[in-house]
């Protein structure tokens, strides 16, 4: 069999890496790493027996070169929050399917854009390929069949303290800490503030109670009409309940100074953050309560004992599997919903010791 050109951009990265170790393990792939950095990623590269060629993906030039024989590109190079479909246009232009892991909220909605040009070209394209909304759909999309019309979902997430930090994911927290956030509610549209909101929710074990806030993603945007819901609120947080003070105390600093340029201080808070590694444990999740209109409440969730960081990198991994084995063939342009199901992810992160955990009426059964 003629392997398949992979080329992962960030492929040595937080995220990227664990990405990269399994293609590369794909009988189907050949896999190449690219980025900006050789000093990092040509060593990583070598240790998987894959090739490495720079790239700088804002350089027009330098990433047509890069993508210009391969047959499929994995974005994870990050930050998280796109501004542009530079890198995705170059891709359709040159032929090739593009998976992305960025899953900024507009970013993601808006993919459609390119939906003409992907299938003119014939090609795959899909953005949010990470936790939101790839498994927070499939979450959701897990609990619809056992309750009657859903009225609201409330979903949650929580890294463990001691997982490693990564600066891109950093700075799309911080992107939207204090700034206004649309949320549907009560089936209309309202503005809250990023960070805000706080509340402690009780996750599965090993997780447990943990501060959670609201945050900007794609889901707030897609759910209330792929799901056909009046509410949804999507809250996030870290184990340790002071340093979500501490992000709270700088969304309250955006509101007083709205200059100031948050995402700059990302690569001093994970500096910063190591600090605190010495505390709190590996243990996350991510968990989605659904109440339908009679008043059920049915809940889900992804858990890590351990290996959290695993979690973003899975959606990624799985639609390359199946673009590479056929098993999906569609043409065009798409947020990532409806690809991917939990049973797939149940079975790929269980030897990773992440396992899903089930709910109701507030109360963790399995």
């Amino acid at each position: 069999m003629t392997k398949r050109n992979v080329l992962i951009l960030g492929g040595y990265g937080t995220f990227g890496r664990h990405v990269a170790e399994d293609i590369a393990a794909t009988s189907e792939a050949q896999v190449t790493i690219a980025g900006r950095n050789p000093g990092k990623g040509k060593p990583f590269a070598e240790t998987l027996g894959v090739g490495f060629r720079q790239c700088d993906a804002n350089d027009s030039a330098s990433l047509r070169k890069a993508v210009e024989d391969a047959w499929l590109v994995i974005n994870a190079s990050g930050p998280f929050k796109a501004t542009d479909y530079s890198i995705p246009q170059t891709c359709i232009d040159a032929g090739c399917h593009y998976i992305d892991m960025a899953d900024g909220r507009d970013y993601v909605v808006n993919i459609v854009q390119l939906d003409e040009a992907a299938s003119n070209q014939r090609v795959f394209v899909c953005a949010g390929a990470s936790t939101t909304p790839a498994i927070t759909s499939a979450l959701v999309a897990e609990l619809q069949p056992q309750l009657g019309r859903i009225r609201s979902i409330q979903i949650a997430l929580n890294a463990g303290n001691r997982n490693q930090a990564g600066v891109s994911t950093i700075a799309t927290i911080l992107s939207y800490v204090g700034c206004p956030v649309r949320v549907w509610q009560d089936g209309r549209w309202r503005t809250m503030r990023g960070w805000s909101a706080g509340e402690f929710v009780e996750f599965p074990p090993p997780v447990g109670r943990r501060r959670v806030q609201l945050c900007d993603v794609p889901d707030l945007e897609v759910f209330p009409q792929h799901f056909e819901v009046d509410d949804v609120i999507f809250k996030a947080g870290v184990e340790l309940t002071i340093l979500n003070y501490a992000i709270a105390a700088m969304a309250r600093l955006k509101q007083i100074c709205p200059p100031l340029n948050l995402p700059s201080f990302a690569r001093p808070l994970v500096c910063m953050s190591k600090l605190f590694k010495p505390f709190g444990t590996l243990h996350g999740g991510c968990a989605v309560w659904a109440t339908d209109l009679d008043g059920r409440q049915k809940s889900v969730a992804l858990v890590a004992h351990e290996n959290g960081p695993r979690i973003p990198g899975s959606p990624a991994i799985l639609l390359a599997r199946k673009l590479l084995s056929g098993e999906i063939s569609n043409t065009g342009a798409y947020p990532c919903i409806g690809f991917l199901r939990l049973a797939d992810f149940a079975e790929f992160l269980a030897p990773f010791n992440i396992f899903v955990a089930h709910g109701k009426n507030g109360v963790w059964t399995s």
